[in-house]
């Protein structure tokens, strides 16, 4: 971005700035390199596909986790009060007899302690192909999130050139509207002198004003564009740089399609992504699989406990003591688990992933297909577009030669006004038709390039190289 101009004192210098601002157009411009950088700072889906990737690549971790050591520390604190009433038999002074009375006892402790146990699972099929499934789930999201940065410069170029595509057709439309404009002023010229008929006048009339139809959506087809352009960097976009006219599309190397098809089978991040996830769906259905099977789990406990507190009777007895102890315990266990039943948990949870997992292949098999079939329409539709484009140049010479000859044949009176018109509009539809194709040719490039996995930040420099900066804008606000 542009740094602020230096502030100069002086009472002519707003306005003279202004001036030089409106003659020259805008100091800086956007390149594609700057577009891409904010698109890879603002664009929100970029954002949610590495935060969803963050949260992918913890699946590993989690599907490890059971197969690791388990530590548990553990400290409690108890304090309870116990009444106790019960018939209790004594001797009698004064019968000097046994004889009953109830007896009430008081019990309150304080019990503190602390544990510690540790265990290692020693044999579990299931945890172990389960960590396997997890593994699998982790390359899958590194592959997903290298298609979405793919995904990213398809989507900067296409926004980028989609303003740029829309920008030459508003500039050929107000080309085509200032060229009809002066047909009708030589039109009603002659008209004024007896040379034509009014119908002339009223067909370079509709002509006009078709053009000024098309101007109008041509001006809010740029505005639609640049708004799409911002949803990716968040901010509205300012000039943009263009493609320079020394552009020469060039047919994609190797010129062979089958070595595309074969690398875009080895290299394609989504059917990379989709392998992954197949392999992950096969190891977690054998996880389920084993549902059933034996775990084996040895465990260590170590607990040491302190009590302190009182013991009272009602009536007193000679026997009344303190529950003060102090114990500690060690424990070491080897158990052996056998899943039973679990009321048709497993076996459900079996063939759900069992069906998942086909899912999973069937879907491999269809990406697998569609990659190859847009690798063999991607190369094709490129090689089209490098004749395209070097036939639509030479459309716009024929095109203007033909025009040329019309409006000749117009003043000496071999053609009408419709004939010029209709070779005005030829001209500036092989004009436009020029600059689509141009464009077209740009993302069906990079397009086969996604397809094929060799997709970097590096084609965005390399197309760098080829954009030039805008034209100055001139003083009635053309270009």
């Amino acid at each position: 971005m542009q740094n602020a101009p230096p502030k100069i004192s002086s009472p002519f210098i707003g306005p003279l700035f202004a001036l030089c601002s409106l003659l020259a157009g805008p100091a800086s411009a956007d390149t594609l390199v700057d577009i891409y950088e904010l698109a890879l700072e603002n664009d929100a889906l970029l954002k949610s596909r590495v935060a969803q990737y963050n949260a992918d690549i913890e699946l590993e971790k989690l599907a490890l986790a059971p197969l690791l050591p388990q530590a548990r520390a553990g400290y409690s604190i108890t304090d309870s009060e116990t009444d106790t009433t019960s018939p209790n038999v004594y001797l009698n002074p004064e019968t000097n007899q046994l004889d009953t009375i109830d007896v009430t006892s008081t019990r309150n402790t304080d019990t503190d302690g602390y544990d510690v146990s540790l265990s290692q699972t020693l044999f579990n099929l299931s945890a172990w192909f389960g960590w396997r499934a997890g593994k699998e789930t982790s390359l899958q999201a590194e592959a997903t999130l290298s298609a979405a940065q793919q995904d990213l410069i398809v989507r900067v170029v296409q926004s980028y050139f989609g303003v740029l595509r829309a920008q030459d057709n508003l500039r050929a439309s107000l080309a085509q509207e200032r060229a009809f404009e002066r047909q009708l002023e030589q039109t009603r010229q002659r008209f004024e002198v007896g040379l034509i008929a009014i119908t002339d006048v009223y067909e370079a009339e509709a002509a006009r004003d078709l053009a000024q139809v098309t101007r109008i959506v041509d001006e809010n087809n740029v505005a639609v564009a640049k708004e799409n352009l911002s949803v990716l960097t968040g901010q509205p976009p300012g000039e943009l740089y263009v493609l320079g006219a020394e552009f020469d599309p060039r047919p994609p190397e190797p010129s062979d399609r089958s070595a595309w098809v074969d690398f875009a089978l080895e290299n394609n991040n989504q059917l990379a992504a989709a392998r992954f996830a197949e392999e992950a769906a096969r190891q977690n259905a054998t996880s389920l699989k084993m549902g059933h099977a034996p775990t084996v789990t040895a465990t260590y406990r170590y607990q040491d406990t302190e009590t302190t507190g009182s013991i009272r009777q009602d009536p007193e007895s000679l026997f009344n003591f303190d529950p003060d102890s102090d114990q500690t315990n060690e424990t070491w266990q080897i158990r052996f688990d056998v899943p039973l039943f679990a009321g048709g948990s497993i076996s459900a949870n079996r063939r759900r992933a069992a069906e998942q997992f086909n899912v999973a292949r069937e879907s491999r098999i269809n990406l697998t297909r569609n990659t190859v079939t847009q690798a063999r329409s991607l190369h094709m539709t490129v090689m089209s577009d490098v004749s395209r484009v070097k036939a639509r140049k030479q459309a716009i010479i024929s095109t203007q030669s033909a025009l040329d000859a019309t409006q000749a044949g117009y003043e000496v009176g071999t053609r009408n006004i419709v004939d010029v018109l209709n070779a005005q509009d030829r001209l500036f539809a092989a004009q436009r038709d020029y600059a689509n194709s141009r464009y077209d040719f740009v993302i069906n490039s990079l397009r086969l390039k996604e397809v094929a996995g060799t997709l970097s930040p590096e084609d965005i420099a390399r197309l760098e190289g080829f954009l030039l900066a805008p034209p100055a804008a001139t003083a009635s606000g053309g270009q």
